[in-house]
């Protein structure tokens, strides 16, 4: 999909994407650069499934690496900070022929990618491994396929993804040396996974839609309460809370005239809450 659309300016420019790179390490993982977005989305593939009534479900998980100068990275952890302004996303674009504006290990020179020549804002390949997992998590995007009939895009995320301390914490680097001093009661983290993941939600649904030239798409979102998390500084631990919201959004593609797709059960979806949205 992402092949057709880079190599068509009418898709690129409906789309808003400029740059795409298909990466593996333990697991296979696409980069997005889009115009409008300051940062940079990884979509990092799961499992794929059987699924009743589709060919099959792939499962992504969604995380952002914010630019340094947006809302989003105030929203990172102290760690997450640490990380993101570290030499680990010191990455420029390869300069390789057939390379990809990932994370080349030498600095590039030229008009290829040259927007990119300050920096390409994903981490080095050789750190992947040593990132948390959880690091820069904004939420899950699903894709449910049902050959010449249509698919499925659901996205589930929070309002906000939000860690509060029990106890005082200090980090240090590994010299000894004070780096920071979260105190008990702050809030560590307050990511905007909701935000973060309706932009990827919406591009990706219209990149799907077009590359299979769907008919119809038809959009409905539902809430409940969501989870907040308190950490020690060495254990994470969740509770309930209706003050943060638990978001799902669903894009149903209709490929031809006729065609009714089969919504599978989902504990987080309440059919009788669903609200009808319009094309994002």
């Amino acid at each position: 999909m992402w092949l057709a659309i880079l190599a068509r300016d009418d898709l690129r420019e409906s789309v808003g994407v400029r740059y795409v790179s298909h990466m593996w390490d333990v697991d296979p993982y696409w980069y997005y650069w889009f115009r409008d977005c300051p940062g940079v989305y990884r979509l990092e593939l799961k499992n794929v499934v059987p699924l009743p009534d589709y060919d099959w479900a792939a499962n992504f998980l969604v995380k952002y690496y914010p630019s340094t100068n947006e809302r989003a990275f105030q929203g990172l952890s102290i760690l997450e900070k640490l990380l993101r302004t570290s030499d680990v996303f010191d990455t420029r674009p390869s300069e390789g022929n057939e390379s990809c504006p990932c994370h080349g290990s030498s600095h590039h020179h030229g008009e290829r990618f040259a927007d990119l020549a300050d920096g390409c804002g994903v981490p080095a390949i050789q750190y992947h491994e040593s990132i948390p997992p959880d690091f820069f998590f904004a939420g899950h995007l699903a894709l449910a396929y049902l050959a010449d009939r249509g698919s499925l895009v659901t996205t589930k995320s929070q309002s906000t993804w939000r860690v509060e301390m029990t106890q005082d914490q200090t980090i240090r680097d590994e010299n000894g040396n004070l780096v920071a001093h979260i105190k008990q009661d702050s809030v560590d983290r307050d990511f905007p996974g909701q935000e973060i993941t309706d932009f990827l939600h919406w591009r990706f649904t219209n990149g799907w839609k077009r590359f299979h030239n769907a008919l119809e798409e038809r959009n409905s979102r539902w809430e409940q309460d969501g989870i907040i998390f308190k950490s020690d500084g060495r254990n994470l631990f969740s509770s309930g809370s209706d003050q943060i919201r638990k978001i799902v959004l669903r894009s149903e593609l209709i490929f031809h005239e006729g065609v009714q797709l089969v919504h599978p059960v989902d504990k987080d979806i309440n059919v009788d809450q669903g609200t009808p949205r319009k094309e994002g």
